[in-house]
């Protein structure tokens, strides 16, 4: 008896709690739906029944701007709507979406570089082979050169250079011929016998060299990878001296005992001189400043044509063709 009347109160609570709560739940739902006429109309707190929609786009929407509206409104240049995001402000709830980052090539100074990367510091040192042109050509014979300079870089395009060179040569057979006679007729006109200076002469041989100090602008042609070129030229000061040697008995560092050629006779003059060249370059790495270089040049010295030297040649104006290769940045 008992239990059959808890049973019906039981039963009889639960139908009036389901009949107060459904008024809420249908009451809710024209709220909701003049909120979303009415967009000025105050939005009401979520009920507790509410389940997130998981496909909803979670983007960082302005105040005011609905998702349906910024669907319509994305990359449309007329609408007000993009200006609007543009011009809202960083709150510190949520970062505004950032712009697209833009990379290109790098562009800094600093002590060392230049506003386009280049390196301000300009450096070069070459070996290769010195050739004689024109008239040189009918004294002097191919030998070696060297070259080694630094610098400034002002741009990628443009820097300057201070180089040294030195440039080795030989001497025809005709022109060692000709200052062997002069030679010779000199000392048997000082009464030597001649079979005597014959025996001293033996051996008699010849060498030259120019060295000079010169500035060099230098244009880079840049180009598209690893391979370019540059043109070059300067002015400088270049001394000329040519060496006629003889085989002297000469006892090394070791204690040996050998003939050695030595210097017995020198010219020398100086005067000053012009240069100028092309060259091409490879770089060993896209991100470096080094670059392998072909140079060729065309240097000449103007030493005055005087001809009242023992040895007139070594005071003809002098042309040059030094052929390089190295490396330069």
């Amino acid at each position: 008896m008992t239990s059959s009347i808890s049973l019906t109160g039981l039963r009889t609570g639960l139908a009036l709690a389901a009949l107060s709560v459904t008024p809420v739940m249908f009451a809710a739902a024209p709220a909701a739906n003049a909120a979303a006429t009415t967009p000025d109309a105050a939005v009401p707190a979520a009920s507790i029944f509410s389940i997130p929609n998981p496909t909803a786009d979670f983007r960082y929407q302005p105040e005011g701007v609905s998702s349906s509206d910024d669907a319509i409104a994305v990359n449309d240049p007329s609408s007000s709507l993009d200006a609007e995001r543009d011009s809202l402000s960083y709150d510190g709830a949520q970062p505004p979406p950032g712009r697209r980052r833009s990379y290109g090539r790098s562009r800094y100074q600093d002590r060392m570089h230049n506003a386009d990367g280049s390196s301000k510091i300009a450096f070069v040192a070459g070996a290769g082979m010195n050739v004689p042109s024109g008239n040189t050509a009918r004294y002097y014979t191919p030998h070696f050169a060297l070259d080694v300079g630094a610098g400034l870089n002002f741009s990628k395009t443009f820097g300057i250079l201070a180089e040294f060179s030195y440039q080795r040569m030989g001497l025809t057979g005709g022109a060692i011929d000709t200052d062997y006679t002069n030679t010779y007729n000199y000392f048997v006109n000082q009464g030597n016998n001649p079979s005597d200076v014959s025996s001293y002469l033996a051996g008699f041989d010849a060498n030259a060299h120019i060295f000079g100090i010169s500035v060099n602008p230098i244009v880079n042609l840049v180009g598209q990878g690893k391979v370019g070129a540059y043109v070059t030229g300067g002015v400088g000061y270049y001394h000329k001296t040519t060496n006629f040697t003889l085989p002297q008995l000469t006892q090394n560092i070791y204690g040996g005992v050998g003939y050695v050629n030595s210097t017995f006779d020198s010219y020398g003059a100086g005067g000053i001189g012009y240069n100028g060249g092309v060259g091409l370059t490879y770089k060993l790495s896209e991100f470096s400043s080094e670059r392998l270089f072909l140079e060729a040049r065309y240097q000449w010295v103007d030493l005055g044509k005087t001809n009242n030297d023992f040895f007139a040649y070594n005071k003809r104006n002098t042309g040059t063709i030094p052929i390089t290769v190295g490396v330069r940045f």
